[in-house]
């Protein structure tokens, strides 16, 4: 991999934080862990877009020309191509939702109490769980959702407004930190 020197360090620093976090619980440990992990992440991205040939794909684009299987290919990995593995990769979904039909089944059962005090900060305690993991089905979704509609949009032929639309996303996404 012509890219390993410049991602294995950062895997390396990853790995450690993740070592340190696994001794040592803390905040700032996985705070720290967090911003590797960004940063490998743009490393990873950084390297994709060095292995595709997207300013060719942009010129045909700009030019209309109609895109082989290879571009429109280059064109789905870099549009949603996040998503799709985030997708083939993602194996808590189902238990993500049968956390939270859990935890709503113990708010049910707390709908018909007289709640003191303890009762209420359970209630809180409860909303916080399904606060907590809520965003990941919602993330999950959104994915899901945004690669569907790619393929939707890419099923027939591309008139000028899509190429003009597709060369200027292209385009923001060169010019972008983030892909």
């Amino acid at each position: 991999m012509g890219d390993a020197p410049q991602i294995n360090p950062t895997i390396q620093k990853v790995l450690n934080l993740a070592s340190r976090c696994a001794q040592a619980e803390t905040s700032d440990n996985y705070g720290a862990l967090g911003d590797e992990v960004e940063e490998l992440d743009g490393c990873a991205r950084e390297a994709v877009q060095s292995k595709m040939d997207l300013a060719s794909l942009l010129v045909k684009l700009k030019a209309r020309t109609p895109l082989t299987p290879a571009d429109l290919k280059a064109l789905e990995l870099l549009m949603v191509g996040d998503a799709e593995y985030f997708l083939k990769y993602e194996t808590e979904f189902d238990q993500w939702k049968n956390e939270i039909k859990q935890l709503i089944g113990e708010i049910s059962k707390l709908q018909s109490a007289d709640l003191d005090v303890d009762g209420l900060m359970h209630l809180r305690a409860l909303c916080g769980e399904v606060g907590r993991v809520l965003p990941a089905v919602v993330y999950y979704l959104d994915q899901k959702e945004r690669a569907g509609k790619f393929h939707e949009a890419t099923q027939g032929p591309i008139d000028a407004e899509g190429y003009h639309f597709l060369a200027e996303m292209v385009a923001n996404m060169l010019s972008s930190d983030k892909m």
